[in-house]
């Protein structure tokens, strides 16, 4: 390695799902701290965290990290906080990751849906020889609170190996650029490897032949479904413009009552007509974003395969279970039952928690 890494343009507007976050705010119920700070002035609140398939803006987001880091005093506490990460936070993805047929199978799947994954940092997996390279860096702007996320995504990341493969997953070494922390030595007792700091680049290191592991939860129908949900997802992430966005987070709040667009109008100080015609304007309607609301809201109390397909349905709205159906598989093609079952068979099965 020879240069730096330069950081990435701006991704202020890019969707990401919430689930670094969530962990910073569980922090603060676990000192009994008021999160509301955090969230003042944004268009996102510590009750959107428990809706669903949330999603918020990668600029939303680094500002909570910003206020989180001096009111929470965790600036050195990434790495401890990453490694309570579950795969359950992971949502649709969390099908994926443990469906997957090998480990290396499951790395490519986060890298592929860095939104879905929810990560706040540029993430790319490159191979070199018989080694794979996972490195991270800050978005332009954000480099103020690289080490923070750095530590935090790293943490989590290798938690989630040792979770899919129900094994102690070690990297062969790890690079931070970061210099060297009093707790350095916790970083080496985690991650298992050597670990150097004051680096060019934020690196882990892993043998090519560790990531041909198979998981043993892998099953290809499986990874097929989460495949086909998360493209879903994606493709609803990179179609809605911010107005979009901010009726279907109204939306998601009203669940499971049917919010109508009218009551919409009036939490944006608008009139209905109006909304009406902004959302046209913008190739949206409202049926299509409650349709998107509903969808995943289902997918994620699917997710373990504890509700009924009735409980589910009247979680998003529908009054009885034979409408919901319907709606479903209009969405997705598929049955509710036999989507639950894909999402239940791996949670049936995994026990492990990482350390």
């Amino acid at each position: 390695m020879t240069d730096r890494v330069r950081p990435a343009a701006s991704a202020d507007d890019a969707m990401v799902a919430p689930v670094f976050l969530a962990s910073i705010v569980a922090e603060a119920g676990r000192r009994q701290a008021d999160p509301a700070p955090l969230f003042r002035g944004l268009e996102i609140e510590a009750a959107d965290f428990d809706v669903p398939g949330a999603m918020i803006s990668h600029g939303e987001a680094i500002r909570v990290v910003r206020r989180a880091l001096p009111l929470l005093a965790i600036a050195e506490r990434g790495l401890e906080l990453g490694q309570r990460t579950r795969i359950t936070e992971r949502g649709v993805l969390a099908l994926g990751l443990l469906a997957a047929p090998t480990l290396g199978d499951a790395v490519r799947l986060s890298l592929r849906y860095p939104q879905s994954a929810g990560y706040l940092l540029q993430v790319r997996g490159e191979v070199r020889g018989d080694t794979h390279l996972l490195t991270a860096a800050a978005f332009l702007g954000d480099q103020d609170v690289q080490d923070f996320l750095v530590d935090l995504t790293f943490s989590a990341t290798i938690v989630l190996r040792r979770q899919v493969t129900a094994a102690r997953s070690t990297p062969s070494s790890v690079e931070l650029m970061r210099e060297a922390p009093a707790h350095a030595g916790a970083y080496e007792s985690f991650f298992g490897c050597t670990v150097r700091f004051g680096c060019l680049r934020n690196v882990l290191y892993t043998p090519t032949g560790t990531l041909a592991t198979p998981l043993p939860w892998a099953n290809a129908m499986g990874y097929r479904l989460s495949l086909r949900l998360l493209d879903l997802e994606a493709d609803s992430l990179n179609r809605l413009p911010g107005l979009g966005r901010t009726v279907e987070r109204a939306l998601s709040r009203g669940l499971p009552r049917v919010v109508a667009l009218k009551d919409v109008a009036e939490s944006l100080n608008a009139s209905e007509r109006t909304l009406r015609r902004q959302l046209a304007e913008a190739g949206l309607s409202y049926r299509d974003l409650l349709d998107d609301c509903r969808k995943s809201r289902a997918l994620d109390l699917m997710n373990g395969g504890r509700r009924s397909i009735a409980e589910v349905g009247a979680e998003t709205g529908f009054s009885d279970a034979r409408a919901f159906t319907r709606a479903f598989k209009r969405w997705t093609g598929q049955t509710p039952a036999l989507v639950r079952d894909r999402l239940a068979q791996p949670a049936r099965g995994s026990s492990s928690d990482g350390d």
